[in-house]
């Protein structure tokens, strides 16, 4: 696409790149339109995850432009020396993401995305380069699909709609940077073959290989399969919808930017929120006793577990989806978050969870509740083991979920669709600045 010196900047006395036409297409209008293209492009895109632009020109019959001298490897170099880990690829194609998401607001769509178009700074921060493919409407932002005026790309990362040559959007990156991902995993390419023809039927028609685990945990490798298999999805539709949709799941599957809660935080968190329930109802029970008192006789309200239950689970639906947190996960500093948004959960999904999570101990209790009457009623002893089985379910669940690996939650946040982590006071990648 070009040969690219280190050159300085006279007027500020600064390091550069010169990216220049080759001499032996220096004068052919399609290549010249293409280089300006490419810097117009990049020139719009104002984000620390890509090189900026400093000035477009042409000296002696040569097109050229100068841009930030990135210094450091690409992500091609650094995984000649190995895979990367879980965590290292997944920060890595985040901060793409962020830069590609910028280009896609000022209506280009890259084309281009590989590992040796990403590369890492000085500052361990990754620059997105190479926008000489780059296909879009420089006049303003397009609503729709680009139309291809030429087929371009590299094979290995590319979506199958763009080796057809069809209208392409932002999800054809999504694409590459899924194949990208996958590579840095995996340490080669989801798809290798010796012709260009036949790496594009793999793209379009083989399924992708599995992510190999390499000594990593089960859990977090199954994490990222699922989301190389939703970014790299053969029809474009099936991809995610936006890439703030692809940023929340990339956040869910990294145990950097989600680290799930432990087990005796949780569970300590769920003892104090039993026992403020049980205060506030002790009090409202105490009330309502010395009113009736008052005009009724005497009245004692007796207060056990399994009227306690329901109780405690109005409270955690009421106090997750007004909140996202109940007093005791807020003294623990953890939050309940809605998977699909990173946001609290609505107070159907807080419903669902609070009914998952409690119904079954409290069927127990009721069922083994000698006042529950005698066509309810079972044995003492099956009683007791109906109930230690629920209990031991649920610790179960629990310990499960609380493995600080992404990806594990227990069956009741499954059900819901949610899950407990500990609140930080970063946000949401889905919510940084733009």
């Amino acid at each position: 696409m070009g040969e690219v010196y280190l050159a300085t900047d006279l007027a500020l006395d600064r390091p550069v790149a010169i990216k220049v036409l080759p001499e032996d297409v220096a004068r052919d209008p399609t290549r010249r339109d293409r280089l300006i293209r490419e810097a117009r492009a990049q020139a719009r895109i104002s984000h620390p995850n890509v090189a900026h632009i400093y000035f477009v020109g042409e000296e002696a019959g040569r097109l050229y432009f100068a841009m930030e001298l990135v210094t450091g490897k690409t992500l091609a170099e650094r995984i000649a020396d190995g895979p990367l880990s879980v965590d290292a690829a997944l920060a890595a194609i985040r901060a793409a993401a962020l830069g590609v998401r910028e280009a896609q607001r000022s209506g280009f769509t890259h084309r281009d995305l590989k590992p040796s178009n990403l590369m890492i700074d000085g500052h361990g921060e990754i620059k997105v380069l190479d926008f000489g493919l780059v296909a879009g409407a420089p006049e303003g932002v397009t609503a729709g699909p680009v139309a291809q005026t030429s087929l371009a790309g590299t094979p290995l990362y590319m979506a199958p709609e763009q080796a057809r040559g069809e209208p392409i959007d932002f999800r054809a990156d999504i694409y590459a940077l899924g194949a990208t991902l996958f590579h840095l995993v995996s340490g080669r390419p989801p798809f290798q073959a010796d012709s260009v023809a036949e790496l594009v039927t793999l793209h379009a028609t083989a399924a992708r290989p599995t992510l190999p685990r390499r000594g990593q945990p089960r859990t977090q490798i199954g994490a990222i399969d699922s989301l190389c298999a939703k970014m790299m999805a053969s029809r474009p539709e099936d991809r995610f919808a936006s890439y703030d949709e692809l940023l929340r799941a990339i956040e869910l599957a990294s145990a950097v930017h989600t680290q799930p809660a432990g087990f005796w935080a949780r569970s300590v968190a769920t003892a104090i929120d039993f026992g403020f329930v049980a205060v506030v109802l002790g009090i409202v029970f105490a009330l309502a006793g010395f009113v009736a008192g008052l005009f009724a006789g005497s009245l004692t309200i007796t207060m056990d577990f399994t009227s306690l239950l329901p109780a405690f689970a109005a409270y955690q639906a009421i106090a997750l989806s007004r909140w996202g947190r109940t007093f005791g996960k807020a003294l623990l500093e953890l939050e309940v978050v809605d998977v699909a948004t990173s946001a609290r959960p609505s107070f159907l999904r807080a419903t669902y969870r609070a009914l998952a999570m409690y119904g079954p101990p409290w069927l127990a209790l009721w069922i083994n509740d000698p006042a529950a009457g005698t066509g309810l009623r079972i044995t003492n002893d099956v009683g007791g083991l109906l109930s230690a089985l629920v209990s031991a379910i649920g610790i179960l669940m629990l310990l499960y979920a609380s493995a600080r690996v992404a990806g594990k939650r227990a069956l009741w946040d499954g059900i819901a669709g949610t899950m407990v982590r500990y609140r930080t006071s970063r946000a949401s990648m889905s919510e940084l600045p733009t």
